[in-house]
Parts: structure tokens; C-alpha cells; sequence
């Protein structure tokens, strides 16, 4: 059985409107990171750009570096995918 492709979606102008936001976590200017696990994608392939929230370069590397992105959050204590959730809705209003 065939599972049907999804489109990606991608707004320039969101991730645009992340940077420079706070960091989810200590506060510092943001740019885009794309939630891992928010949906389902392919190998090398990022999600819809509507699951980027805004981390600093250092915990962006930080998140990364550490592997296991759904840990990482709950140990920071921060519900990203509903940040993600919620910011987008707000942007789109």
C-alpha cells in the first residue's frame, strides 16, 4: 500500500517574523527551528514551516547536540508544539 505524499508548507515570511524573536528557552534573539517530531516527514526532510519556533543559535546547537528533541523539551520545561500551535494561528489572524 502507497502512502500519499504530503506537501510541505513552506511561508517565508513566518520564519522571517521568528527571527529575532525570544528564545523558547533563555530569552536571547531567535531564529527558526523546525520541530522534529510535530509531523510525519521523510529522511532529510524538514516539517511544514509552521512547526519553526524561534531558539538562539546556542540552544538550537544545544537541541541538536543533545539528539533526542522530545527530551530535550520536556526537560526545559516548554511545550514547543503548542507554542508552534499557537504562534502560527496568531500570525495567520
Amino acid at each position: 500500500m502507497l502512502i500519499p505524499k504530503t506537501k510541505r508548507l513552506v511561508d517565508k515570511g513566518y520564519l522571517k517574523s521568528l527571527r529575532g524573536q525570544p528564545c523558547l528557552v533563555c530569552g536571547q534573539g531567535g531564529e527558526a527551528h523546525h520541530l522534529m517530531r510535530a509531523e510525519a516527514r521523510g529522511i532529510n526532510r524538514k516539517t511544514s514551516d509552521n512547526w519553526a519556533v524561534p531558539l538562539c543559535h546556542t540552544c538550537h546547537m544545544k537541541l541538536h547536540a543533545y539528539g533526542d528533541e522530545q527530551t530535550w523539551w520536556d526537560l526545559e520545561g516548554i511545550d514547543a508544539k503548542s507554542w508552534a500551535s499557537r504562534n502560527w494561528k496568531q500570525y495567520n489572524e
